[in-house]
């Protein structure tokens, strides 16, 4: 099958473009283009451009789908400094569409579930970065492609991980390993981005909050993987995984915190308000926080008993009491910005209630 492949991409490699289509579609595109795109210099661009566009361009002219999306790539050809423009795009631009396709054909050219989950998450930091872009630039109306784009890079990355866990647990420890790394990092990026948009509109908030939650999921779940090896697992290797769970515990303080803070600061925006969302919303919230504070106190003594799975299956029932209060903040904010009366009443800006909130009631 293999063989047959390989044999089938050297045929491919034959197929010429139409050159005078290929002239006159640069000649149209570099115009378009040419007001935004900056012109790179160096040896280093070059290599890019060639590993990123003429290692597959000739392959997938053979795919229908992706025969027009690899000839937007051609008729760059001439123009090394498009590609470079490309990887610094977001969505939005024109140079967007270009980026995407290069990452999608690397993908498809990686072999090994290993080598196409670094490539998930090489992808979902670059999203990282768009969303960073974005928000810096006021530009939140345009997170949530981005956003999306991130969250299925992260889910990818869990489907190889599935894979090789059925295919080869030694490699999938690895991997394991690996992705619990890169969504640790990953979380405290998002978490710096969000921070930018605390007076922005929900939506842009909420896209935010839905694409955090992926990343915990997808990191818990490679600490689950991690954990089954526990029992045939060396002194060193307990110890790490100790720590990693400890880490995971103490996160999920962060992340009680966090939800009883973004409540408060919602609701001081109804001080004088008479719809009763702020009594509502501040009630719902303290529950579900004061109910997860408890289940992450479970979790401490079954770390300290060594049942790693007991601990992370209460980490798990404590993101999804934390998920439903965020849940029930974006549903109030939602009706407060739909509705005429409470809009009315509305402060116009919560000054200092996020220090107060950050250490008040704060879990330790």
């Amino acid at each position: 099958m293999e063989k047959d492949i390989i044999s089938q991409l050297h045929s491919l490699r034959n197929i010429k473009p139409d050159e005078h289509f290929r002239a006159t579609q640069k000649e149209i595109l570099m115009n378009q283009i040419s007001a935004s795109a900056q012109t790179a210099k160096g040896a280093g661009f070059v290599w890019f451009y060639l590993k990123e566009t003429f290692k597959y361009e000739m392959s997938l002219l053979g795919q229908p789908v992706a025969g027009l999306a690899v000839i937007l790539l051609l008729i760059f050809g001439g123009g090394v400094f498009s590609i470079s423009a490309a990887s610094e795009a977001t969505p939005g631009s024109f140079l967007y569409t270009v980026k995407i396709v290069s990452e999608k054909t690397r993908f498809a050219f990686a072999l090994q579930p290993e080598d196409k989950m670094k490539l998930n998450f090489e992808f979902a930091e670059r999203r990282a970065a768009e969303i960073k872009t974005l928000a810096g630039n006021n530009e939140h109306e345009k997170i949530s492609q981005a956003a999306d784009n991130l969250k299925e890079e992260i889910a990818s990355a869990q489907k190889q991980l599935k894979q090789m866990e059925a295919n080869s647990p030694k490699t999938a420890m690895a991997m394991a390993k690996d992705i619990e790394n890169k969504t640790t990092a990953l979380r405290a990026t998002l978490r710096e981005t969000k921070e930018t948009l605390a007076h922005s509109s929900g939506s842009a908030k909420n896209k935010l909050n839905e694409t955090i939650q992926t990343v915990d999921a997808v990191s818990l779940s490679a600490l689950n993987t991690i954990v089954k090896s526990a029992d045939n697992a060396s002194g060193a290797e307990k110890a790490e995984l100790n720590r990693r769970v400890a880490s995971k515990l103490k996160a999920s303080k962060e992340k009680i915190n966090e939800a009883r803070a973004e409540a408060k600061v919602f609701s001081a925006g109804f001080a004088r308000s008479e719809t009763g969302l702020q009594v509502f919303l501040g009630q719902a919230v303290e529950n579900k926080t004061k109910e997860a504070t408890k289940v992450i106190t479970e979790a401490e003594k079954l770390l300290s008993g060594n049942d790693y799975q007991g601990a992370l299956d209460k980490i798990a029932e404590s993101d999804n009491l934390l998920n439903e209060a965020t849940a029930a903040t974006a549903e109030k904010e939602a009706l407060s910005t739909s509705t005429p009366e409470v809009k009315a009443e509305t402060k116009p800006e919560v000054k200092g209630v996020m220090e107060e909130a950050t250490t008040t009631g704060v879990v330790r």
